[in-house]
């Protein structure tokens, strides 16, 4: 399974392959999968990540993702106002 992952800020330097902290990242078997297990696959930890978004709806670490998604995540430094005013999908 194939997902298109943006890394913010902090984030890139997990990825450093990737080009301005975008990349595409293959993720073992058909799934469904979660977010977390993309995170897990750029070994990063969900204390690393405050705003996750999948194909631009923010979302949990639980949500569901399947090939093709978009997956953006970003640190806790970065503030972005949908954190105050979205409520996250879980799927």
């Amino acid at each position: 399974m194939n997902v298109t992952v943006k890394l913010g800020s902090t984030l890139r330097a997990k990825a450093p392959g990737f080009v301005g902290g975008e990349g595409v990242i293959e993720v073992p078997g058909h799934g469904p999968h979660a977010v977390a297990e993309v995170m897990s696959a750029l070994g990063i930890r969900s204390d690393e990540v405050n705003i996750i978004y999948r194909n631009h709806q923010l979302v949990a670490v639980e949500a569901s993702v399947a090939n093709g998604d978009r997956v953006a995540l970003f640190p806790p430094n970065f503030i972005h106002f949908s954190q105050f005013y979205l409520r996250r999908k879980v799927d």
